[in-house]
């Protein structure tokens, strides 16, 4: 267990059944600061009193949630204007006045925001409260697109996260979670806490190798869910695991793009249903699917727009953050793309909200081994957020290239000096790479002062440049 402020915080990384190899990967996680007694506490005492009205929001009639939405963006667009300096000159230049907002529509005329705009301000005028900015836990990622990103979320915005989080797991799940049951992440990232202080436990495994000895501990811990990413189902399936077998009721995927069949397939092989979230460092939960394959809009924490559609109906997602007012993010533009369905009749699951049939979030190129094996590309991101992303705030872009089973090229865009020599750097970043890998890789670097476009709907920082082709069942 570890100290918080003299209070001991509840150890779920320890429960790894002595098997060695789990131990080692149970080691390397790295333990947000928001995973403390006192938070976990905190969140405990939300979700005991609002998750029986998170899970009544879920059945609001179209109109109610537009009214909840209506009434929440009016006093989220006025607390910016007056707290937040760049909301304060970005709508004074389109000559917003406190309290035009009336309607959606009203709102949708507000002027978007892109991470470009909001990097050309200082961070403190981009929060609400600049003298708890140090205070206030913060992300630091590469998100979709290359381009690093800083979001800040105060407790209220990360207990909210969190209690989405559990309420689409019990979704997905026959019977809600009880205090006993345990959570099974196989992820990079985890979750705000890892546990209420010791019930609804999470256990994480940073990464999974063909190696790892994964039905062994799943048979110890018998977790209810697994959340992971689509790339490691396939491996999975090569372990000869029936998920079923070891107490798994649902698979929850995320962090990379998979296709409906290929979910459809790995059900079947693996014996538990897989939903898919649609998720993001800067706003959590975004959509999530019911068990009839819809995205359902997370209508309580973002509101959703889809424009500027082509003729098949999938246009760019633009987001706004309803729960996080220190930083807060409204009409932002996400980058990604999706497909809206019409919502004129409620959902064969019995909800009514907004509703996406199609994500196209992430473009990234899958990484391939010489064995042809898949190097799932959240565990990349993640490496280079770790390496490059998290302590180099002159980073601006950069895109990884993998031209052949060995190589692999790195192009940065730098505004000033690293925070440590290159060579270090790209040394730590080998390192990751050759843990993901399996073998030897030889890594390249490339200072460039623009990264060259790419054939895609939109900008990709993973990049496949040699021919061999991976299978994807169907």
């Amino acid at each position: 267990m570890s100290m918080d402020a003299g209070l001991m915080t509840y150890d779920c990384q320890k429960f790894t059944n002595a098997i060695e190899q789990i131990e080692e990967l149970a080691k390397s996680v790295s333990k947000p600061d928001t995973d403390s007694r006192v938070i976990q506490l905190d969140a405990l005492r939300f979700w005991s009193a609002n998750a029986q009205a998170m899970e009544k929001f879920q059945h609001f009639s179209k109109e109610d949630i537009n009214q909840f939405k209506l009434e929440r963006l009016k006093r989220l667009v006025d607390f910016a204007y007056e707290k937040v300096p760049f909301y304060r000159q970005l709508y004074t230049s389109v000559g917003y006045e406190p309290g035009a907002i009336a309607s959606l529509e009203d709102f949708s005329k507000l002027p978007i925001v892109t991470k470009r705009q909001l990097r050309e301000f200082e961070m403190v005028e981009r929060v609400s409260s600049p003298r708890k900015i140090i205070s206030t836990p913060s992300t630091r990622t590469s998100g979709s697109s290359g381009t690093p990103f800083i979001s800040f979320h105060d407790q209220p915005d990360i207990l909210r996260d969190y209690s989405e989080v559990l309420r689409f797991y019990n979704s997905c799940l026959k019977r809600p979670l009880e205090s006993g049951d345990w959570i099974y992440l196989i992820h990079h990232a985890g979750l705000w806490v890892s546990s209420f202080d010791g019930t609804y436990r999470t256990f994480q495994l940073p990464d999974l190798f063909p190696a790892t000895p994964l039905g062994q501990h799943l048979e110890f811990l018998r977790p209810r869910v697994i959340s992971t990413l689509p790339s490691y189902l396939p491996l999975i399936k090569e372990m000869g695991l029936r998920l079923s077998d070891y107490g798994v009721e649902a698979i929850v995927t995320n962090s990379e793009y998979s296709p409906q069949s290929e979910r459809d397939f790995y059900a079947r092989e693996l014996g538990v249903a897989v939903f898919d979230e649609y998720s993001s460092e800067e706003f959590g939960l975004i959509a999530t699917q019911c068990s009839h394959g819809m995205y359902h809009v997370v209508e309580d924490g973002v509101h959703v727009e889809i424009i500027d559609k082509d003729a098949s109906e999938l246009g760019t997602v633009i987001c706004t953050d309803l729960n996080n007012w220190f930083m807060p993010l409204i009409r932002f533009e996400h980058g990604d793309l999706a497909r809206e369905v019409s919502a004129h009749e409620a959902c064969s699951c019995g909800r009514h909200g907004a509703r996406i049939s199609e994500v196209n979030g992430r473009s990234d190129d899958a990484f391939l081994t010489a064995d042809n094996r898949v190097v799932p590309s959240a565990s990349i991101l993640a490496a280079v957020d770790d390496v490059l992303v998290e302590h180099d705030l002159n980073l601006n872009e950069f895109r990884v290239i993998q031209t052949s089973a060995t190589d692999v090229l790195l192009q940065t865009i730098y505004s000033g000096p690293t925070y440590c020599e290159m060579p270090k750097l790209l040394g730590h970043f080998n390192e990751r790479l050759i843990a993901l890998f399996g073998y030897s890789v030889n890594l390249h670097h490339q200072e460039v002062a623009a990264l060259a476009d790419v054939k895609s709907y939109k900008r990709k920082c993973l990049v496949r440049d040699w021919s061999k082709s991976n299978h994807v069942p169907g």
